[in-house]
């Protein structure tokens, strides 16, 4: 069976992205870009709430092909373009970037993914949608990559409901980055 996986960037004090969705404070080196491209290549369709898909939409379509990226870059591009994607909207009928809108039913839709043949399902990023798939229980795994910065306010992932969580793996990055991996 597939899995979801949940990964994101989260600062100590609980937020995935700060005033007006401000992600200026996370940090990425190359090793946390082979830990994505790892990620990636574990993957067969990648998960986005609308906010998300329009935000990644911008960049990464012509990041390909843009002479001032580097050669690994591009390749990440390119691995990125390449994916399945699923944007989960109330508002968008159309979509580009080999995606899908998923309207509806989100559970019933995810777990008939889940039982189908394949690589395992990525929600990368949407704190809105995130929030929706852990109320609906469709996470099977979460990766949060936690930032050791305070931020002060901001969207949190994690609302008032308590959840235990089972520690699986943990990784610190060299640019101070934690993976923690929860099941």
């Amino acid at each position: 069976m597939r899995k979801v996986i949940l990964s994101m960037v989260m600062s100590l004090d609980g937020y995935v992205a700060g005033e007006n969705g401000d992600s200026s404070w996370h940090v990425m080196d190359q090793e946390m870009d082979e830990y994505m491209e790892n990620l990636l290549d574990s993957a067969d369709t990648l998960l986005y709430g609308r906010r998300a898909y329009e935000m990644m939409i911008q960049y990464w379509p012509s990041a390909e092909f843009d002479p001032n990226n580097s050669e690994e870059s591009r390749a990440f591009a390119r691995k990125i373009n390449q994916k399945k994607k699923a944007v989960f909207t109330r508002t968008l009928n159309k979509v580009e970037w080999n995606a899908i809108v998923v309207k509806g039913n989100i559970a019933f839709e995810v777990r008939k993914w889940k039982q189908q043949p394949g690589q395992d399902l990525v929600l990368l990023a949407g704190a809105d949608i995130a929030q929706t798939f852990i109320q609906e229980d469709l996470i099977d795994e979460f990766r949060l990559i936690l930032n050791p910065v305070v931020i002060g306010n901001g969207v949190r992932l994690f609302h008032n409901r308590m959840r235990k969580l089972e520690l699986i793996e943990t990784h610190t990055f060299q640019c101070g980055n934690v993976l923690l991996v929860y099941k």
